[in-house]
């Protein structure tokens, strides 16, 4: 899902990412969410306005979807009357916009969810809003009308029952703390239960082992704590919460945050740390780093299976150090929702009326915490648009509460007329209750999520097609069924390397997009393949979609028969001019064998036994012990006579590993800017200003990858291309 705010203006370069929605959603206190001051239930907020400039700004749509109704406004002679004029000095605007989402939050169908967003009290409706209609997110809707004469419009965020427990990963008021949380979906910060009996120490091992022989207890805990892990920007903050015993569902944080205790830029250090510290399975600890634990167990297996995870965390009164890895602390990430963050699910209210009998809301308001808790209430009750339900809903004015005195028949009928100019026939959703979440932090909460469907990641891999000539549609058609092949595992190495922000995304796929031909190239191709009609038409990478690993032949010349030692074959640049080199001998390579053998490879083209065996022993493939490192550096190899050669080069028999699995050839892309070019994310980061799309931040970025501008103008249509389907710019 990607999502973004109802206005949308240029975000300051001092304003982190919730201040930014913070100022787009500005909101009436006295509509607030769940309840309004009447004391009932208000299933969405008040978002106040201006019309400040000659065009009105316009309310855009937050995510991809589809509209379910619609209204247009009435004039504003019949707004300025009753029944819409309910307030003493003018009325209130009545057009709306309901849109129903599908989209994907993780994997698997319970990563597919469905929700509804509504935009009323809107004074214009833009002409594009009709029956059944495809709408982008930021595309307009209209423009912000009036409630009771007060410049604002109402917005609401819900879903239905069959989609909390997919959007939150539960039914239940608190998180199950029992197991380990979802992994079809896991985004935002890292959280540990600590149970009562949890060890902190002085330090940790010297060896990363899980033996604490020669390590001292500090503190052994007597009550559940619950430790956060944020990461980025290059840092690891850590905060500990625990349970304030005076107050139901409220967590007090212990001491200061812990910054990079466990290691200064400890993020952009990660795959060093894996390195270090899960030599036998560096790409699965680098998980463990990531997530508490490893996720991608198809893929990845770590070794041993008790590897630890040492790092500091506050203990009341001080901090320690923590084997987070250990069964008995159990992992868990945004995506769950948890409970100690401040996030409950309040479903105590069975009854179909907007008075609000919430046991829980009530005891909020008693101890004095609603206003801190009430955004991170998800609250089950009617949806208070359906025309047909107005008695039923409200009938409890006419008695009255603590709060209010009955209302008259009189005025009650006046207020029915005003609720039923507003309402309308909701369809499906007039049936029982829904899940309604305060939409600022639904925004916010989702924007930490950032899983890209197959439409978003198709729109930036044919960004340099034109949907025009046959072969350029030929193109499209096959692009769109191999985003469909890898859009999953395109997700999970975002997640997995912690591509998290705008510009860490549209930098890896736009550079991603050209070293792959868009999908469609994930292996370098023998130019003797690329000969038509006798003339030689250079190049370097073969669709894939139909030629395979045998039919690719050698990669530089018409070389007739292998052999080790360097040969006087014709080679040809990509421009197919002859050449007297070849990789034969550079990046590691010992020969035309390994020229040929360890072509470039996956999202981001591996080329060479260097780079391939620096991928081999991160994954696990290959231990450091097999080779000698720096075999180059043997003097028989700059005479090109591997056959004398006393350093041990790697031996990797089946290269074409990479590509003979999705996962591997996008994480390729992965390891290689945050591991083997780790410097390359850092230089995203160093983008302040959030300008993707400036020409060079990109050049900075081709550089840190290639070392030059191969591709450059390519790479600057794609990154521009990912920044306005991922971003916010409108």
């Amino acid at each position: 899902m990607i999502i973004s705010p109802p206005f949308l203006r240029d975000k300051d370069a001092t304003q982190s990412d919730a201040d930014w929605i913070e100022a787009m959603m500005p909101v009436n206190a006295r509509r607030g969410y769940p309840l309004n001051t009447s004391e009932s239930w208000h299933g969405g907020i008040h978002i106040s306005h201006t019309d400040a400039g000659t065009t009105p700004e316009k309310v855009r749509t937050i995510a991809d979807g589809t509209v379910v109704s619609f209204r247009k406004p009435a004039p504003p002679e019949k707004r300025d009357q009753f029944p819409l004029k309910y307030a003493p000095v003018r009325g209130t605007d009545d057009g709306y916009v309901l849109l129903k989402h599908e989209t994907e939050i993780g994997s698997g169908e319970d990563g597919k969810v469905v929700f509804y967003s509504l935009y009323m009290h809107l004074k214009f409706l833009e002409a594009e809003i009709k029956a059944d209609a495809k709408i982008y997110r930021k595309d307009p809707l209209g423009s912000s009308g009036m409630t009771d004469g007060q410049n604002e419009f109402h917005f609401q965020v819900f879903c239905d029952d069959d989609n909390i427990k997919k959007m939150t990963g539960r039914k239940t008021k608190a998180l199950d703390i029992s197991k380990d949380g979802r992994t079809d979906a896991i985004y935002g910060d890292i959280h540990f239960y600590l149970p009562p009996g949890t060890k902190f120490y002085d330090k940790a091992p010297a060896d990363n082992s899980t033996s604490i022989t020669g390590l001292s207890e500090l503190y052994t805990s007597n009550a559940p704590l619950y430790a956060s892990m944020t990461l980025a920007q290059g840092n690891c903050t850590m905060v500990t919460r625990q349970k304030n015993t005076q107050i139901d569902g409220k967590y007090n944080l212990l001491g200061e945050p812990q910054v990079n205790a466990d290691g200064e830029d400890y993020e952009y250090n990660l795959y060093k740390t894996a390195m270090r510290n899960y030599k036998e399975s560096p790409s699965a600890g680098f998980e463990l780093l990531r997530f508490g634990r490893v996720i991608n167990t198809e893929h990845e297996t770590l070794v041993p299976a008790d590897a630890p995870l040492w790092m500091t965390v506050n203990y009341p009164g001080g901090q320690g150090v923590v084997n987070l890895a250990d069964p008995n602390i159990k992992k868990f990430s945004d995506a769950d929702f948890p409970h100690w963050t401040g996030w409950q699910l309040v479903d105590d209210d069975a009854d179909s009326n907007s008075q609000c009998n919430s046991a829980a809301i009530a005891s909020l308001n008693e101890n004095g915490d609603y206003d801190n808790q009430c955004s991170k209430l998800i609250c089950h009750f009617p949806f208070e648009w359906e025309k047909s339900t107005v008695d039923t809903r409200f009938s409890w004015l006419k008695i009255g509460s603590d709060e209010h005195d009955p209302m008259s028949e009189e005025d009650y009928a006046k207020f029915k007329a005003h609720a039923e100019a507003l309402c309308f026939d909701s369809g499906s959703l007039a049936s029982g209750r829904l899940w309604h979440f305060e939409p600022k932090a639904f925004i916010r909460q989702f924007r930490k999520c950032g899983w890209l469907d197959s439409e978003v990641i198709e729109k930036i891999m044919v960004a340099n097609t034109k949907p025009t000539a046959k072969l350029q549609i030929s193109k499209i058609s096959k692009i769109s069924k191999k985003v469909t092949e890898y859009y999953g595992d395109i997700n999970a190495i975002l997640n997995k390397y912690n591509l998290y922000s705008t510009n860490r995304k549209c930098h890896f796929l736009g550079q991603g997009a050209v070293e792959s031909g868009s999908l469609l190239s994930m292996q370098e191709v023998s130019q003797q393949q690329l000969i038509e009609n006798g003339v030689h038409k250079g190049g370097g990478i073969v669709d894939l979609s139909t030629k395979n690993e045998a039919e690719l032949g050698h990669w530089y010349g018409e070389l007739t028969e292998e052999k080790d030692d360097y040969f006087s074959g014709k080679k040809y640049n990509s421009k197919g001019n002859v050449i007297t080199g070849s990789y034969s001998w550079i990046n590691g390579n010992c020969g035309d064998v390994d020229a040929q053998k360890y072509r470039g490879r996956g999202f981001k083209m591996l080329t060479g036994l260097d780079t391939y065996s620096s991928y081999w022993v991160y994954r696990g493939w290959l231990s450091v012990s097999d080779f000698d490192r720096y075999w180059w550096d043997d003097p028989q190899y700059k005479k090109k006579n591997a056959a004398k050669m006393k350093k041990r080069s790697p031996q990797i028999d089946s290269p074409q590993k990479i590509t003979e699995s999705s996962y591997n050839c996008i994480d390729t892309g992965g390891f290689f800017i945050v591991g083997f070019k780790d410097k390359t994310v850092k230089i995203m980061d160093g983008d302040k200003n959030g300008k993707a799309d400036d020409d060079q931040v990109i050049e900075n970025v081709t550089s840190a990858i290639n070392g030059a501008d191969k591709g450059l103008a390519e790479r600057k249509i794609f990154t521009k291309r990912a920044k306005e389907v991922i971003g916010d710019d409108v």
